[in-house]
């Protein structure tokens, strides 16, 4: 009897199992891809949370670039911080002077109880005057209830930051650039 060991169409290696050379290249140069964009997604995580950290932290971020914040910005923030309810983050805008004469009680007050005038959205800001460090603005405003106001910002340089000095708000009179809707 022939001792040798049965031959199984298993035990032999099929064709079709080895591995082509350009399969196998071509799954490195997906693997290799693959660890170059984790490691880009990995440095443009990190670039943007510092950034934002950067951001977060300069008094004055907006004097790095070339788009720098204006005294309108200064009149958009204080807007928008009343929009939210921040009271004390638009009192905070106001200068030094400014806060001297009106306590932020009486502000505050004053927010509360005219609440529905201090909910807008900004339909212009047209500028008035200047004189070096100080500028007026004239700011169209649409009120939650429909109304429309103009407010009058005055506003002061100090160092290189804006601050709002006067404020005086009014109903709007002039209805003559408006667009009813």
């Amino acid at each position: 009897m022939d001792d040798s060991p049965p031959i199984s169409p298993f035990d032999q290696q099929p064709e079709w199992d080895t591995p082509d050379p350009r399969e196998e290249f071509a799954r490195l140069a997906r693997a290799q891809s693959l660890r170059r964009l984790k490691r880009l997604l990995i440095f443009g995580c990190a670039l943007f949370t510092l950034t934002i950290w950067l951001l977060v932290r300069l008094e004055n971020s907006g004097k790095f670039s070339l788009f720098a914040p204006g005294p309108s910005h200064v009149v958009r923030q204080h807007l928008e911080a009343l929009n939210r309810g921040a009271f004390r983050e638009a009192y905070l805008l106001f200068s030094q002077h400014y806060r001297d004469a009106v306590s932020f009680e009486l502000y505050h007050e004053l927010v509360v109880t005219h609440s529905a005038m201090f909910r807008t959205r900004v339909v212009s800001v047209s500028h008035q005057e200047s004189a070096g460090n100080r500028i007026v603005f004239d700011t169209r405003l649409l009120a939650s209830d429909g109304e429309r106001y103009v407010a009058r910002f005055t506003l002061v340089q100090v160092g290189n930051r804006w601050w709002i000095d006067d404020l005086r708000w009014g109903t709007d009179t002039d209805r003559r650039n408006v667009i009813s809707i």
